[in-house]
Formats: C-alpha cells, structure tokens, sequence
C-alpha cells in the first residue's frame, strides 16, 4: 500500500501516523478465548485496494460495521488501532 503524498513525495506507512478509512468488512474472532476483530479497510487517499487486519477487540470500536468512516493508527505499516471518525 502506498502512503499519502506530501510535497510531491509519498509518506511511508512506517512512520507513525492517523489515516481516514472506509470499512469493507468486519469479522469478530475468537482465539483462545481471546477476542479479536478481523477488518478489511480501504485507505481513502491511498487507493482502491483494500488492507486488512487482525486487532484485539479492545482496539476496535464495537459494533463497527461496512460503510462506516474510521481512522487508522499505523505504526510502522502495521494498524495499531481504530476509531470511528468524528464529524467534523
């Protein structure tokens, strides 16, 4: 996936930082008996492609669901948390 664009460069995923998502999908997991949530997430300035990612439960909002505006914390390429966007 590639990062935004700043000053006519890409901004790698590596460094820390907030992006605005789309949900595609969300599917609950449970390994264990630990609780997890597999996403699939499509970047907004990033793409059509989607990503995906595997979150503990307590670093996803309930009840998220496909169409739903969230921002993503990546730290270094990986997704770290969600939060459901806030209107602005």
């Amino acid at each position: 996936m590639r990062g935004r664009i700043v000053h006519g460069r890409p901004v790698s995923l590596l460094l820390p930082q907030s992006r605005a998502c789309t949900v595609l999908g969300v599917q609950p997991v449970e390994i264990h008996g630990d609780r997890y949530v597999d996403v699939a997430l499509r970047v907004d300035d990033a793409g059509p492609e989607p990503i995906r990612a595997r979150l503990s439960a307590f670093d996803c909002p309930k009840d998220l669901v496909a169409g739903e505006q969230v921002t993503a914390r990546f730290t270094m390429g990986v997704i770290t948390k969600l939060e459901r966007a806030t209107a602005s």
